[in-house]
């Protein structure tokens, strides 16, 4: 089997595992923003629900006010700080990861290189802002992946570890790291090998 061969079989690999990544984190981040508007939602009813008992009890109607709370007897969601950390951090942090695997992330080198002169010079810029981004989300991904091995708390209600809440960024930093390392190797290759990009 021929180098470019490997090469090829390797890449398209690389592309389906790409794709599916991509597709996972799309669908966590709709998952976690779904759960967000519903616990959200839900809250401001029971809230709503008690405010309205309480002003039927001030009003002198206090069979309205039972009847209020006998249609919905839960006055709050104890859990619900917990849930809500939970599901916010994870968002967060894998839409920000979906939003960089699909290249629809915030980039200052998306307007500045425009005005740059020459290929090769802004070639060299996209490389030099990929380095940065490679640097930032390796250090990044270091501390938080020692924060998740350090951290032994418990949640309140759940007993949940808080590991679990603060798992979502060396996952998500260590996505967009392998991303920003493979546009690091792309932009190398076309600023050191121009003409084979063109030749492709």
């Amino acid at each position: 089997m021929t180098q470019n061969r490997i090469v090829g079989i390797a890449t398209a690999f690389l592309k389906v595992i790409g794709k599916w990544v991509r597709k996972i984190l799309r669908v966590l981040a709709i998952t976690l923003f779904a759960v967000l508007a519903l616990l959200l939602l839900l809250n401001v009813g029971l809230r709503l629900s008690s405010d309205l008992s309480n002003w039927l009890i001030r009003m002198g109607f206090p069979a309205a006010a039972a009847a209020v709370k006998a249609v919905i007897p839960i006055t709050s969601f104890h859990w619900f700080d917990e849930i809500v950390e939970l599901c916010f951090a994870s968002l967060v942090f894998y839409g920000s990861a979906s939003l960089w695997t699909s290249g629809g992330h915030f980039s200052v080198g998306d307007w500045i290189s425009p005005h740059l002169p020459g290929e090769k010079t802004r070639t060299l810029y996209r490389l030099f802002t990929s380095c940065i981004s490679v640097a930032f989300l390796a250090v990044f991904f270091w501390f938080s992946l020692k924060l998740v091995m350090r951290s032994t708390e418990l949640t309140t209600v759940f007993q949940m570890p808080k590991s679990l809440l603060y798992s979502c960024m060396p996952v998500s930093s260590f996505i967009m790291l392998c991303y920003s390392a493979a546009d690091v190797c792309l932009h190398a290759k076309r600023f050191f090998k121009p003409t084979l990009i063109r030749e492709q």
